[in-house]
């Protein structure tokens, strides 16, 4: 399909166009503009989603900004019959967006990147009047942001808490969109009371970015756009972190090694949707490309092209800091020795409102329920990676679809498969207690196994327990469910390890698989008497956030607890 969306790419292009000289760059830009125009634009002054899927509106806000920045930065390269064209145009998409948007408008980035079209559009048609609108949004937003200083609103009602005290927030919207308009707002209008807030939002949202530049949104309300750098259609966060380094050095640190995560995500000049895309034969969907560009430009237009840090810093998830706690998002953070680990008892539900076609109303959101979301490890990259817990189309045109090739959950969950999945990942009633103690942290996590919808296996609640512990030398995983005689199929722990094909993988014993990576190799074992399952000889995989791995299972018995072991050992 061609993304409605692509009318943003008109500034990215122009900005190459500018930069190279190459007049190609200006004829593609001049070109996708006209393509917009005559699809997805409507007499109202907006631009639609897509051309047939998607009818909603709320997307002129991210054209405008596009149309905006490409005017004030490279509108010289246009003729000036062309300019003028283009700036009526403007004119009519921010006059119809005057009207459209109000706080309440989509969830919380499309008021806050509001904020920054209202401004950028009040100063290239010299109108009061929309400087004063993005005032009043970006002022307004500050309200939407936790004590920990975590952006709240992605999801409805914006300011609902869940049973457990819970708003609706999303890492990625938030750090590569939301953060980034608020950022850009502040510095054009300076306006300090909103760089401030802003500031405070960047160093809290950075404690969630892991040591390979990838952002950890295991947990996020709209994670099933998860593409471990990121957000499949938002923007990027280097507009954000990379423009106000000043304030805090450590933010470009954070924007320099998203960038480098990006680079290593891009194969023949596109942007993958998560690390394995590329090597497991899955395409790049255009609308990362366009997007991305469109947020390095910012930042090479506002900030200048010398950005890479004179040093290199440390971030967050760099220490070995113990345990840190979200009760807004139902999380904690974990860091002992080389070990990170995200363990989460998330009970906000995300439900699509604004785009037909969809789903998102019948469960597969962010996993739930105590489950070890995400587990990295500083020599040898991520290890355990949280999946959508159901796959699904929350976003029919924003969202890819398997090949024929073995895919499933990536989340570790106790499952069993009968006339429906019943897992450990869904129940959004579990009780999850945290201990750091004595260099050890502990983890347990109590529910029910229950399908994405959150319904019981036929015969009753079956109930289990999920026990982590992380210490320097290790990681290991207790798992055992109620001793229940009605279970109508088989009890399996399923553990998917990342790991990417060609990577050895040397079976030990009928208890022990060690797989060999770049920097050394991670020993997977079991006490469980029964040992593991076959290992399938072909990788799965998932879309979200796009890794291979090897499922590793054990057949569990009713009542009786599996134990699994992680340890690594690096290269010297």
């Amino acid at each position: 399909m061609i993304h409605g969306r692509c009318g943003d790419a008109v500034y990215p292009l122009l900005r190459v166009a500018q930069s190279t000289g190459n007049d190609k760059y200006l004829r593609a830009a001049l070109l996708v503009h006209d393509w917009s125009e005559r699809q997805v634009s409507r007499s109202d002054g907006s631009w639609v989603n897509d051309v047939t899927l998607s009818s909603w509106k709320g997307i002129t806000v991210f054209h405008a900004i596009a149309l905006a920045e490409a005017l004030h930065h490279h509108g010289s390269l246009l003729d000036a019959a062309t300019r003028q064209r283009w700036t009526e145009r403007l004119a009519r998409a921010v006059k119809f967006l005057d009207s459209f948007i109000t706080i309440e408008t989509g969830n919380i980035n499309y008021p806050i990147t509001a904020s920054l079209c209202f401004a950028l559009c009040g100063q290239v048609l010299g109108d009061s009047h929309y400087l004063d609108r993005g005032r009043k949004l970006a002022h307004t937003s500050l309200e939407y942001f936790t004590p920990n200083g975590l952006l709240f609103g992605e999801g409805h009602p914006l300011k609902d808490l869940t049973p457990k005290h819970c708003h609706p927030v999303d890492l990625g919207y938030n750090v590569e969109e939301s953060l980034p308009s608020l950022a850009l707002y502040a510095v054009l209008t300076n306006d300090k009371a909103v760089l401030d807030q802003t500031i405070v939002a960047l160093r809290a949202h950075m404690e969630f970015m892991l040591p390979d530049g990838g952002w950890d949104n295991s947990w996020g309300t709209r994670n099933y756009k998860w593409s471990w750098w990121g957000s499949r259609t938002s923007d990027g966060c280097h507009p954000a972190y990379a423009l106000l380094a000043q304030h805090e050095p450590k933010f470009r640190e954070v924007a320099q090694r998203n960038l480098e995560l990006m680079a290593a995500c891009t194969h023949n000049d596109l942007l993958y949707g998560g690390p394995d895309y590329f090597v497991h034969g899955d395409l790049p969907c255009i609308h990362h490309t366009f997007t991305h560009a469109k947020a390095l430009a910012t930042v090479l237009d506002r900030g200048g092209s010398s950005l890479e840090p004179t040093e290199r810093l440390t971030l967050p998830r760099d220490e070995a800091y113990g345990l840190k706690t979200y009760p807004e998002i139902g999380t904690h953070l974990a860091a002992v020795g080389d070990w990170r680990a995200t363990v989460t008892e998330y009970d906000w539900e995300y439900v699509e409102h604004v785009q037909a076609g969809g789903g998102g109303d019948s469960g597969g959101g962010h996993a739930t329920g105590g489950a070890l979301s995400m587990l990295y490890h500083r020599g040898l990259g991520p290890i355990l990676v949280a999946s959508m817990t159901e796959y699904q189309m929350i976003e029919i045109s924003n969202q890819q679809t398997f090949r024929d090739s073995p895919h499933m959950t990536l989340t570790p969950r106790i499952e069993c498969a009968s006339d429906r999945t019943y897992t450990s990942l869904n129940d959004l009633e579990a009780v999850l207690k945290a201990n750091d103690s004595s260099g050890q942290i502990a983890f347990d996590a109590r529910g029910r196994l229950l399908t994405a919808a959150h319904k019981s296996l036929p015969g009753g609640d079956v109930h289990y327990r999920l026990v982590y512990r992380l210490t320097e030398s290790g990681v290991e995983i207790t798992a055992n469910t109620s001793d229940a005689t009605s279970i109508p199929a088989p009890l399996r722990f399923i553990l998917p390890v990342v790991s990417r094909t060609g990577e050895a993988v040397e079976q030990l014993d009928p208890k022990t698989f060690r797989i060999t990576k770049k920097n050394g190799g991670l020993i997977v074992r079991t006490g469980a008497s029964q040992g593991f399952e076959t290992v399938p000889q072909e990788r799965t995989f998932n879309l979200v956030p796009g890794f291979e791995c090897i499922p590793f299972a054990i057949t569990m018995q009713p009542g009786k607890e599996i134990q699994i072991q992680l340890e690594a050992s690096l290269k010297k």
